[in-house]
């Protein structure tokens, strides 16, 4: 054990870690000291297996049955056909009649060359071709006629494509917009709704797989029908020659899936994980906090073992179908023999046999495309069902409440209005009566979770109370057209918009505009933006978004200042800010409520605000405690009564 007083005692170097002090002082010896043995460095904490449990559909092909594949298929393709019939019906049935035209071209290929090769076996072969030209003609123009009508149906396709992903995405999106915000706070919403846009990103493909499956069942369903008419024990011959490949292909189509399974939490992850490695919004922490090299280690893992589990499913799949190629070329040597058995026994002709030989390939191909695009569109129609089921479930959720058109409110009145979310017990807000008048500026004050964010949302209409009455005048607005209430307010949220836009549309957004710009540079003027707009590279015209070529950023404050301004430009008769200056410094805070006092005459202004100073320029205070009314009066009459939940919220914040 070492003393305190030894000089050999270990010492902790600031830069090299544990070492040994030398027992001669460097300065009686005039030797350099002997650097210190630097310790080894922590191995990093490799980053957690990640798999999304809660995944609707996860590992669905896995654990489905051949037979609940087969029952699944045909509704995957009727919602696709229906989805595609609905966005352009000249390109689906284009698509169709060349689906049937080439499965008639590959029956009427496949019957001329049953004709021609009789005639091409006869002892002279110059005049069995010359026989046998019209039919071999007949089978080139059927297998150019089949090539070309596959190739119009690709073009359809392309054509009908970029319609279903607009459509699909439009929809979805369209539909977002028009909900009632309660619909947002269902529980399994957000879930729901990411299964519905996974999807429309998928109906694309499956017009495609679609596309490519039904003209494999043609093709397999025309190879059968000639086979079967030219001989009946054909068709088992076929059977015979295909069936090993299908089945393979559905054992080696699971294990493609299950490798897929097995990585798509990491490769999620890791495609989040790669933009914010790369983005220059984390740039500067990223270097400064010396957080390279874990990211990087964490990164190359998840790389890691997204390659490891595809290198661990390469070796089945190889047996899989080695197996399944062995049990084919058995299958096919067994009909191979066959035929020459039938033909020697003379209950088949070597024309007919040829024949069957080209059929079997035909249907070889066409099945394997069924057991490929039939295994994707499985999986991919689960997804088209959740978008239908969520197209239909908001679709009953939007915004659709009355006829009556509210003028500009002179007031506001709360009759026992309160709201309770979906699948809660307490109620965000109580029953309260209140009543906001025209000229007035009222502030809402509270702590986090009071209900301010939930009376806003009832008083400019966005949610209905779930019991009691919200009237603008005598207008309930249960009954009230939900837009026409929405064109008299004007919100600024505590999360507003940076949107990708032009400065003059993050200004007008909302609100038709002239090509006079006067009001624009007004309602900037308002929030002290005017001058910060006009040093932009193109003024008015400058995009506001650095990640697009050109553009350019805001700080959060200046955004702040153009959200207010947003509001501003409107001329609202609700006017309601939340937390409206949060990110602002103070000259900015200074004039938006300077501009608040001088707009209060022609409307209802409510301003949220935890910045307990701005509230003295209120007319009323409303002090929210837990979804009640906690106390109401004047700022200076709050802070000066005692008990006051305001005058205990300020005397904290004067301690700050």
């Amino acid at each position: 054990m070492t003393s305190p007083h030894d000089k050999t005692a270990p010492v902790v170097d600031a830069a090299h870690g544990l070492g040994e002090r030398p027992s001669v002082p460097a300065a009686r010896t005039g030797q350099p000291l002997p650097l210190p043995l630097p310790l080894p460095q922590p191995q990093p904490t490799a980053p957690p297996e990640l798999d999304y449990n809660g995944r609707k559909h996860r590992r669905a092909m896995d654990n489905a049955s051949l037979a609940e594949m087969a029952r699944r298929i045909p509704r995957a393709l009727a919602q696709t056909a229906r989805l595609a019939w609905s966005v352009d019906r000249r390109m689906a049935i284009t698509i169709l009649v060349c689906q049937l035209l080439s499965g008639l071209g590959t029956a009427v290929m496949l019957t001329a060359v049953a004709e021609a090769l009789p005639l091409l076996t006869t002892h002279d072969p110059r005049a069995g071709l010359a026989q046998a030209w019209p039919a071999l003609a007949v089978a080139v123009v059927a297998l150019a006629a089949g090539s070309g009508t596959w190739i119009l149906a690709d073009w359809a396709t392309r054509r009908l494509n970029p319609k279903i992903a607009s459509t699909a995405d439009l929809a979805l999106v369209d539909l977002h917009m028009r909900a009632e915000l309660s619909a947002y706070d269902t529980p399994g919403f957000t879930d729901r709704s990411q299964a519905a846009e996974i999807g429309a990103m998928r109906a694309v493909d499956l017009a495609d797989d679609a596309k490519t499956l039904t003209n494999g069942f043609v093709q397999l369903v025309s190879a059968a029908t000639v086979l079967t008419s030219l001989h009946p024990l054909l068709l088992g011959v076929l059977l015979l020659s295909v069936v090993p490949r299908g089945l393979g292909g559905v054992v080696a189509a699971r294990i493609d899936y299950r490798v897929h399974d097995r990585t798509i939490s990491a490769r999620n992850v890791r495609g989040m994980m790669r933009w914010w490695l790369t983005t220059a919004e984390l740039a500067d922490e990223l270097r400064a906090n010396t957080m390279r090299g874990y990211l990087h280690f964490w990164y190359r893992t998840m790389c890691d073992r997204v390659e490891g589990r595809e290198l661990e499913g390469a070796r089945p799949y190889l047996w899989v179908t080695l197996l399944a190629a062995s049990l084919a070329g058995l299958f096919t040597l067994g009909m191979w023999a066959s035929l020459a058995a039938l033909v020697l026994a003379g209950t088949m002709t070597t024309a007919i046999a040829g024949t069957a030989i080209v059929a079997s390939q035909t249907a070889g191909r066409a099945l394997n495309s069924i057991v490929r695009y039939g295994a994707v569109m499985f999986h991919h129609g689960l997804y088209l069902s959740d978008y239908f089921d969520f197209i239909a479930e908001v679709g009953s959720m939007t915004a659709s409440r009355g006829s009556a058109r509210p003028r500009t409110p002179k007031q506001i009145r709360f009759e026992a209005a309160g709201f309770t979310y979906a699948g809660k017990d307490t109620p965000a807000l109580h029953p309260v009566s209140l009543t906001f008048s025209r000229g007035e500026v009222v502030a809402l004050v509270g702590e986090n979770g009071a209900g301010k964010s939930t009376l806003i949302r009832m008083l400019t209409g966005l949610t209905l109370p779930t019991e009691g009455a919200v009237y603008w005048d005598d207008t309930d607005l249960a009954t009230a057209d939900a837009e026409a209430v929405w064109q008299h307010v004007g919100l600024v949220p505590q999360k507003n918009g940076h949107w990708p836009l032009a400065a003059r549309e993050n200004i007008t957004l909302g609100q038709p505009h002239s090509h006079e710009d006067a009001p624009v540079w007004d309602a900037a003027g308002r929030v002290g933006m005017a001058d910060h707009l006009r040093e932009l590279p193109d003024g008015l015209d400058t995009l506001l978004a650095r990640s697009v070529w050109g553009g350019q950023e805001l700080s959060g404050g200046q955004w702040q200042r153009l959200a207010c301004a947003r509001a501003m430009y409107r001329r609202p008769a609700v006017l309601v800010l939340d937390e409206p200056t949060s990110e602002m410094d103070a000259r900015g805070e200074h004039q938006i409520f300077r501009e608040l006092h001088t707009m209060a005459p022609d409307r209802i202004t409510v301003v949220v605000t935890h910045r307990l100073d701005n509230v003295r320029m209120a007319d009323r205070v409303i002090v929210l405690d837990q979804g009640r009314i906690r106390e109401e009066g004047t700022f200076d009459s709050l802070v000066q009564t005692e008990g006051s939940l305001l005058a205990e919220l300020y005397a904290l914040a004067q301690d700050r």
